[in-house]
């Protein structure tokens, strides 16, 4: 089974510099936020709403979050949209992604402007797509061949989302999975042989709940190189 076609794209787009880390984050479309900003010496971060809400967050609170239980919102994923459903749309075997009118092929390719085929599509509605991608990593070897055996995940508990984690060596073979809906601690098998790799997550994220990972680990094994 296949989706072709596009999400809509939220008209406003947001980031946020972290003065801390020296890093840029974003962009963020969840309830058209049109401006974002930090008050200086404190926590508290501000943004303005499309429709003129004023909201605000303390980041560090983020630090130790306490997340309220909560039933599932994604009951009907099997289930296509209709013309008045909003959300995003991805691939249950890691082809192709919709999201905010954008589409990526694959989980390390550059996304596009515009519409896609999703092969076993999944749909998540009132939903964003949360992507982290890091750099490429040699483990600690970077002559030596590694195999990642798995990726460990240990989340917040009470996070909500549901997750798709791939990892990718150097040559560019990719191997990950789907793994549902958020457990506090998760498991993902990929059994990839490189000497680098970098690791995309994905969290199909419901704009009323949140989610928070607390690490990541990868569990590895070293050979040797003829």
């Amino acid at each position: 089974m296949t989706f072709t076609g596009s999400v809509p794209a939220s008209k406003y787009k947001g980031y946020v510099f972290n003065e801390r880390m020296s890093a840029l984050a974003g962009p963020f479309d969840a309830e058209d936020i049109t401006s974002i900003t930090t008050r200086d010496n404190s926590s508290d971060m501000f943004c303005v709403t499309r429709e003129n809400e004023i909201k605000k967050t303390v980041l560090t609170d983020f630090n130790d979050p306490n997340f309220t239980q909560f039933t599932d919102p994604f009951t009907d994923i099997d289930t296509a949209f209709t013309e008045n459903d909003r959300g995003v749309v991805l691939s249950k075997s890691g082809q192709g992604y919709l999201y905010r009118g954008r589409y990526k092929a694959s989980p390390f390719t550059d996304s596009v402007i515009g519409e896609g085929t999703v092969t076993d599509p999944l749909y998540f509605r009132d939903s964003y797509l949360s992507i982290a991608e890091t750099h490429w990593m040699h483990l600690g070897d970077e002559h030596n061949e590694k195999q990642i055996h798995r990726v460990d995940l240990r989340f917040h508990k009470n996070s909500c989302g549901h997750i798709f984690l791939y990892v990718q060596n150097e040559e560019g073979k990719t191997k990950g999975q789907y793994k549902g809906m958020v457990k506090e601690h998760m498991k993902v098998f990929t059994n990839i042989r490189g000497r680098s790799f970098k690791i995309c997550l994905m969290v199909a994220t419901h704009k009323e709940y949140p989610w928070a990972l607390r690490e990541m680990s990868i569990g590895h094994l070293y050979g040797k190189s003829f």
